[in-house]
């Protein structure tokens, strides 16, 4: 009896032990920053945090990868799933499946406010002094980083936004390109700069994102975290972590 009662309550937890399910990314802020020491933060570590808040189904982890290293670690297996990821982003159509569109992105344009200056500043970027950040593909050099892309024009390749805005405030450089949603989280934490800085009305490119799902596992689907999706968007807990960082959100 109490052989069969232990192999009972252990099935139940077997049964019950959440699927686990691990999450790809890179440095890419908003959504992933390292802290350093391998402390990473941003909308990718908020969203696991409130998936696992949201269900037991499953348990979501978090596992740093490298922009160009992504696509051998989710092949081989590294992770299984890949949040604020575009299947454009030169992805295997049959590598991946991706999830509802949840989050729009995009990157803006800002420069050094003056009362001479108005949005036609942005329209001639050759003739000015750009800092972009390095691996990024812009839409101004047709989402190419190669040697005839940017011919022509002044552009320095960095590794921070907050280096580049700040060289902009500096007069190092004429404009900075930045995620919008980065640039909410700086002007955020930084309100003294807002009135520094001119933002362009208009993107210079718009990206629609969602998550990635291999195809070769079999841990968690698109359908399932379609669901997921649905739910922390309807009942606003998304929008909540977006507010408290000051970023300007509307979801598909």
């Amino acid at each position: 009896m109490k052989v069969a009662l232990i192999l009972f309550l252990f099935s139940c937890s077997a049964w019950s032990a959440p699927v686990p399910v691990l999450v790809g990314g890179y440095e890419f802020p908003p959504y992933v920053m390292n802290k350093g020491k391998n402390e990473y933060h941003g909308l990718t570590l908020d969203l696991i945090e409130l998936l696992n808040q949201k269900q037991t189904k499953y348990s979501f982890r978090f596992v740093p990868t490298s922009s160009s290293r992504r696509y051998h670690d989710l092949r081989t297996g590294r992770y299984q799933i890949i949040a604020f990821e575009s299947k454009s982003w030169g992805w295997s159509p049959e590598l991946v499946e991706s999830s509802k569109i949840f989050h729009k992105g995009g990157e803006v344009f800002v420069a050094l406010n003056s009362p001479q200056r108005t949005q036609s500043y942005f329209k001639d970027l050759k003739s000015k002094k750009i800092r972009g950040i390095r691996g990024y593909h812009y839409g101004f050099l047709g989402l190419s980083t190669g040697a005839k892309a940017i011919k022509g024009f002044n552009i320095e390749f960095t590794n921070t936004h907050d280096g580049n805005i700040r060289a902009v405030i500096s007069k190092r450089a004429d404009i900075a390109v930045v995620p919008k949603e980065y640039l909410d989280l700086y002007l955020h934490e930084n309100p003294e700069d807002q009135k520094l800085l001119m933002i362009s009305k208009d993107f210079d490119q718009i990206y629609e994102l969602g998550i990635l799902v291999s195809t070769e596992q079999k841990a968690i689907q698109a359908a399932d975290i379609n669901k997921m999706i649905d739910g922390i968007l309807k009942d606003g807990s998304w929008s909540n972590v977006l507010r408290k960082k000051g970023i300007s959100y509307k979801h598909p």
